[in-house]
């Protein structure tokens, strides 16, 4: 079994700004990475809805988890869009 190794602490140097003004959009920028990974969520959600949907008796509670599921996820994606 191989033994943990031990490294000093550093300090925390922070990266680059994604902005060209200077100022930091923390808040755009989190709102944005929220929305992209929403997006992409409710893509794989909607792929595992369209292969429990062609069954002749698709299962009811796992349809009703994902319109609920769907529910949250629609919301959310507006929140960050600022369409509430």
């Amino acid at each position: 079994m191989e033994r943990l190794k031990l490294v000093q602490k550093t300090d925390f140097e922070p990266g680059p700004l994604v902005h060209n003004e200077g100022n930091p959009h923390v808040l755009e920028d989190f709102k944005a990475v929220v929305g992209s990974l929403t997006e992409d969520a409710l893509k794989v959600m909607n792929r595992i809805s369209a292969k429990e949907m062609i069954k002749p008796e698709p299962n009811a509670e796992l349809v009703e988890e994902y319109y609920l599921l769907f529910h949250y996820l629609d919301y959310l994606k507006r929140f960050v869009s600022g369409r509430v």
